[in-house]
């Protein structure tokens, strides 16, 4: 299709335009169509073939004139066959010293990504990215409440640059955008930074996978958005559930001035702490379920005022909510922090970057700390403290050394020399769930399931560092 079949100035045109890949591949519509580079070159390749223009620089949106940048995005098949978000998706590199001299409003991302042209992709591995079939083309402004956490976001990793502290970013650091590490290896791509001697990874900015699949859903029940995603009903109610559930912050008027969607969530939560679940029961009037595996987030989305089984903005965050219970009189803990079972048949095939492991040890966590009655009883038990933590930069390094271990030994099928928690001392491997429970090995036998954990005094001198005057 050649240039003159849209309007480069008009963002409707633009999209019309874009819209009739939907259904078909790139090749199917332009079959002398090629893929360019690696990661991200379908991109380009839309770019050249489809809209019939040379891809332009970095520093400005991909139309210029109509202000809109154009991101190709992948979707994966679930079991149920239900597509959702395969990744987060990556924005423009950051360029640590011209962004150090930035604010929002004049920012590399702000300039470049304000108005996107969304073309969600099914993506098949093995198939060359050309071939691969559009499910849903749409245009995205960010909606004001998620504009907030975004821009505040955005501050936090500016902040990290302006104190020379690029070298130590994560992707734990924020909500909604992230700085994600961009190149092929950890160390590949190394940049200069301000007020700091020390090189910093490259990285990009990027939204987090949780926010992505909040657009698949809300296109997928947008009467007024042409797609061709595929949902079973079963997974609609489970991404009902997820991502239409109930808002904290029902306007930007909710936050006080300068606050953040952090130090919002601590404030409403600071008139619960010292008290008993009994008595947030009474406060709230909420009957909690005190056997439940997810009494915290229970407890959590009552003293927010949240009805629906989720809270919305966790799940757009991926934020990980984590109970810890310290003994009656004294701070201690005595379990570790267990995590899902290793799948060993992926393991083998990943990098520490897309692993498993490494998502969720990136992502931010909400630590809701609790101390026991003397008596035991689970209703007397007293809520201390709730607040946000993420792994730093220099943990997570030591966390990618356990990592490296347990994928050799998989690679090698010794499934019964992993690291323990004497021996290491962030994180350790061991088994998760009864004896009887088995899981699938790259070797074609099957062993014991085992989890990653983080050690329990590790946890506790996070949570000792967060508690004041040693907690109620």
């Amino acid at each position: 299709m050649a240039r003159n079949t849209y309007n480069p100035k008009s963002a409707k045109s633009i999209l019309k335009h874009g819209e009739a890949l939907l259904g078909q591949s790139l090749r199917q519509l332009h079959p002398n169509a090629i893929i360019f580079g690696g990661k991200g070159g379908l991109g380009t390749s839309v770019e050249k073939f489809h809209y019939g223009y040379e891809p332009n620089s970095e520093a400005e949106p991909d139309f210029v004139e109509a202000g809109l940048e154009l991101k190709c995005t992948p979707l994966k098949l679930l079991k149920d066959k239900s597509m959702a978000a395969k990744e987060r998706l990556v924005l423009n590199i950051i360029n640590y010293i011209d962004e150090a001299q930035k604010s929002f409003d004049n920012s590399s991302f702000w300039h470049k990504n304000k108005f996107l042209l969304l073309m969600f992709y099914l993506h098949e591995s093995g198939v060359n990215p050309v071939d691969m079939i559009f499910k849903l083309i749409r245009t995205w402004k960010f909606p004001k409440e998620d504009l907030k956490i975004i821009t505040d976001d955005w501050n936090t990793i500016h902040s990290k640059i302006l104190r020379g502290k690029a070298h130590e970013l994560t992707e734990g650091d924020t909500l909604y955008l992230a700085a994600c590490m961009k190149g092929s290896k950890a160390n590949a791509e190394l940049r200069v930074q301000p007020y700091s001697d020390e090189l910093a990874q490259q990285r990009a900015y990027s939204l987090k996978q949780g926010y992505i699949n909040k657009i698949i859903l809300q296109s997928f029940f947008d009467e007024g958005i042409q797609h061709q995603l595929r949902i079973t009903p079963k997974r609609v109610e489970i991404l009902k559930k997820k991502y239409s559930s109930e808002k904290v912050v029902k306007s930007t008027r909710s936050y006080k001035p300068q606050e953040t969607f952090e130090q919002l969530i601590e404030r409403r939560m600071k008139p619960c702490f010292g008290k008993t679940v009994k008595q947030i029961e009474r406060k709230t009037h909420v009957e909690f379920n005190i056997g439940a595996k997810d009494l915290a987030y229970n407890i959590c989305r009552a003293i927010l005022k949240v009805k629906t089984k989720n809270i919305q903005e966790f799940e757009n965050a991926g934020i990980t909510l984590k109970s810890v219970v310290l003994e009656a009189k004294r701070n201690s803990i005595k379990e570790s922090m267990s995590f899902p079972y290793i799948r060993f048949v992926d393991i083998v095939n990943q990098e520490w970057e897309n692993s498993e492991w490494y998502r969720l040890l990136s992502s931010k966590f909400l630590f809701t700390v609790f101390r026991k009655s003397p008596d035991g009883d689970k209703r007397n038990m007293k809520l201390i403290k709730v607040f946000f933590w993420n792994m730093s930069y220099s943990d997570l390094l030591v966390a990618k050394e356990l990592w490296e271990d347990t994928k050799q030994k998989v690679m090698i099928g010794d499934y019964n020399n992993f690291i323990t928690t004497k021996t290491h001392k962030i994180c350790h491997v061991r088994p998760h769930g009864t004896k009887n429970q088995t899981v699938l090995t790259p070797q074609g036998d099957r062993v014991q399931p085992k989890c990653f954990w983080l050690n329990n005094d590790y946890i506790l001198n996070i949570v000792t560092n967060n508690i004041e005057d040693g907690g109620y």
